[in-house]
């Protein structure tokens, strides 16, 4: 029985429901200290 966490050759892994969530968190976490980051700017 192949192992289905090994990557197949030629064939790109698919991100886990996890990891493409996190990388959305991580997105849109960034993109509020950027906003952030502006409207502290536009204070001072």
């Amino acid at each position: 029985m192949p192992d289905p966490n090994k990557q197949t050759e030629g064939q790109e892994a698919k991100p886990s429901r996890l990891d493409e969530a996190r990388r959305n968190l991580e997105e849109y976490a960034a993109e509020l200290r950027d906003l952030l980051r502006k409207l502290q700017g536009k204070l001072h």
